[in-house]
């Protein structure tokens, strides 16, 4: 997902703009292009259920905490399929999380210029149901809650911008909703200044394990309370992304290394079981938000971790062996994608039995226009055997957010921007359906109209597709969340 949600002054110049596209005469656009299909299903999901999320394709961003992206919950087939738009914001609005809970409730957090609000919605009408304001972020970073995980008891847990974790559950009292703080854990002076948490998930155990943007990274011992940190040893090297959890580890990245991090028994600090380099180019490349891997580790069965790195000219999916003691390298394979030159990737991966799906984000410019990313969506499959990988398809389609593969469909769901014609002034913003099997794209469907740029009130800020219970599919946008649904 994308990191940077606050928008810089220059908004002004671009309302400029925005007000001389408007008096450009408008063209045509499709509603709907390919026609409606029947589900070619796949066989569910095995990921490990971890014992103290919910269900992994209703927990999180990613899909649990192997950060998978898939659910095996259904998604529009193209039929009749109706888009709705809940604002959180004229300017800013954007929910790039969210998440479902045991009665099919939406939830996410909003992130505003001047507010960041935890909402409980109906995820029919994106009606509030319940909310809780939490303080403001001061940052452009992904701190301040846009991360959050859904317990084992539906309960959030995130960390606002106010130096502490919180618990936060719903409460019933009759029709009345409200969210309330069950737990509250201050870091008090734990953390340096500028090292901003901006994720937080259990381990296994009911530890609490968190990242910062300052290089430092730690957890609350479950038994005593007690906070532990580890400072990250490279000069300049800190953690952007979220991090993944088995029964045997903790699995992060940073702009310079993949780790896996355990707990030492006797003095209780975290420490590294293994740490692997991986290739991360000269220099920061365009559309990228730092000099390193843009994706959250992705596990894959119970031995492998994948993710994308930040090589040059093509990014690499890099797949390496997860145990603590292997013998021999730790790396399976080593996959460029993407044209070279023009290939780089600010989204995890989908991992889906032997195959992981990635986008391209090379070019990407949040306050640009769409269509100034490079094209690209490939999947790449991992070997049997674990001798290697092979790319399986690469489609030339421009992307727009973090695809979702649905297993009850056989569907990869995207949002994208695409305009009728060449030299269109008007196009339209998407949800597109490809095939998983081939990467042919089956459908798009119309959500709603502009050009491509950041005043486009249906932006993207290429956050995840996510599917819902009701076979709805979600995406947070710059202004808020839409919603696609067969009718």
């Amino acid at each position: 997902m994308k990191k940077r949600y606050l928008i810089p002054a220059t908004i002004l110049g671009a309302g400029l703009i925005y007000a001389v596209w408007m008096k450009i005469p408008k063209n045509d656009v499709p509603t709907e292009m390919g026609d409606a299909i029947a589900a070619r299903p796949l066989l569910p999901t095995d990921t490990p259920l971890h014992p103290l999320l919910t269900e992994p394709q209703r927990s999180g961003m990613h899909s649990g905490s192997y950060n998978t992206d898939v659910s095996d919950y259904g998604g529009p087939l193209g039929n009749n399929t109706v888009s709705k738009h809940r604002s959180f914001g004229k300017i800013i609005g954007v929910a790039p999380n969210i998440s479902f809970d045991d009665k099919g409730r939406l939830i996410t957090v909003a992130l505003n210029l001047n507010k960041v609000t935890l909402h409980l919605l109906d995820p029919e009408t994106l009606e509030t149901l319940a909310k809780y304001e939490m303080p403001k972020k001061d940052n452009q970073d992904n701190s301040g809650g846009a991360y959050f995980h859904l317990d084992n008891q539906n309960r959030a847990i995130l960390a606002p911008n106010d130096n502490s974790i919180k618990i936060i559950e719903i409460l019933e009292k009759g029709k009345t909703l409200t969210w309330e703080v069950v737990e509250n854990y201050p870091l008090g002076d734990l953390l340096p200044e500028g090292a901003n948490i901006h994720d937080v998930m259990p381990d296994w155990n009911g530890n609490l394990w968190f990242v910062t943007t300052g290089g430092v990274i730690g957890y609350r011992d479950k038994t005593d309370g007690k906070f532990h940190t580890f400072n990250l040893p490279e000069f300049g090297e800190v953690v952007q992304n979220s991090f993944a959890v088995d029964m045997n580890g903790v699995y992060m990245v940073s702009t310079h290394a993949l780790y896996m991090f355990g707990i030492n028994e006797q003095t209780r600090k975290p420490e590294p079981v293994w740490r692997e380099t991986y290739e991360r180019g000269s220099e920061q490349k365009i559309g990228t938000l730092s000099h390193g891997s843009g994706t959250s580790p992705t596990l894959i069965g119970d031995d492998l971790v994948s993710i994308a790195d930040d090589g040059s000219p093509s990014t690499n999916i890099m797949v390496y062996k997860r145990k603590a003691d292997i013998k021999g390298s730790r790396v399976v394979c080593k996959e460029p994608v993407f044209k070279p030159g023009a290939s780089a990737t600010e989204n995890s991966l989908v991992s889906y039995k032997n195959a992981l799906i990635v986008q391209n984000d090379f070019g990407h410019d949040y306050m640009g226009n769409a269509l100034e990313t490079a094209p690209g969506v490939t999947r790449v499959d991992i070997n049997e055997d674990r001798s290697g990988c092979k790319t399986v398809w690469a489609s030339q389609m421009q992307s727009h957010s973090l695809p979702r593969l649905s297993t009850a469909t056989g569907l990869i769901y995207i949002y994208t921007f695409k305009l009728p014609f060449q030299g269109a002034k008007t196009g339209g913003w998407y949800l597109t359906a490809m095939d998983y099997e081939t990467g042919d794209i089956l459908w798009d469907r119309l959500i709603g109209k502009g050009a491509g740029g950041f005043w486009d009130k249906y932006s993207s800020v290429t956050a995840p597709v996510v599917l819902g219970p009701n076979e709805a599919a979600y995406v947070g946008i710059r202004t808020g969340i839409i919603m696609a649904k067969d009718q």
